[in-house]
C-alpha cells in the first residue's frame, strides 16, 4: 500500500481553511500536513510540511491571489491545485499556467480526491535522475 499524499491547505478564509481541511481528512490516502493562511508564516509552514500537493483556495483572481501563488511557487515546486470560487473564465494568467489544476468548490469530493490522487501519483512516480541512477547502480 502506497503512503498517503501529503497536502498543505492555503486559504485566505479562517473557515474555509478548516472546513477543507476536515473534508479532506475524511480520506484515507491524504495526510494533511499543514494548513495556513496566506500571511507572513506562509512560507515557513509550507517548508515544514514539505508537501507532495498543495491546495490554493480562493475567492478571487485578483493580483492578491497572484501574489499568493508566487509566494507559494517560489518556496516550493510542489505541484497546486486552486479551489476557485469564481467562474473558471476568470482564471487567466498564472493562475492557470502555474498550476496543475483549476477547480470549482462545487465539485464533489469523489471527483476531488480523484483529481488529487492523481497528481500525487504522478508526483511520486515521475523519476528523476537520483532514481534512475540508483535504479541502474542495484541492477548493474
Amino acid at each position: 500500500m502506497n503512503p498517503p499524499n501529503k497536502v498543505f491547505i492555503v486559504d485566505n478564509d479562517r473557515l474555509s481553511l478548516v472546513t477543507l481541511s476536515l473534508w479532506l481528512e475524511q480520506v484515507k490516502d491524504f495526510e494533511i500536513v499543514g494548513t495556513s493562511l496566506a500571511t507572513a508564516q506562509l512560507e515557513r509552514n509550507l517548508i515544514e510540511g514539505q508537501p507532495d500537493l498543495i491546495v490554493l483556495s480562493l475567492a478571487s483572481a485578483g493580483p492578491e491571489a497572484v501574489a499568493t501563488l508566487r509566494r507559494i511557487r517560489q518556496t516550493l515546486s510542489t505541484p497546486v491545485v486552486i479551489l476557485y470560487e469564481g467562474k473558471k473564465k476568470n482564471l487567466e494568467g498564472p493562475l492557470t499556467n502555474e498550476t496543475q489544476a483549476q477547480l470549482s468548490p462545487d465539485i464533489s469530493l469523489k471527483d476531488f480526491v480523484e483529481v488529487l490522487r492523481k497528481l500525487g501519483l504522478r508526483q511520486k512516480v515521475v523519476p528523476t535522475t537520483t532514481t534512475i541512477n540508483s535504479l541502474m547502480t542495484k541492477a548493474g
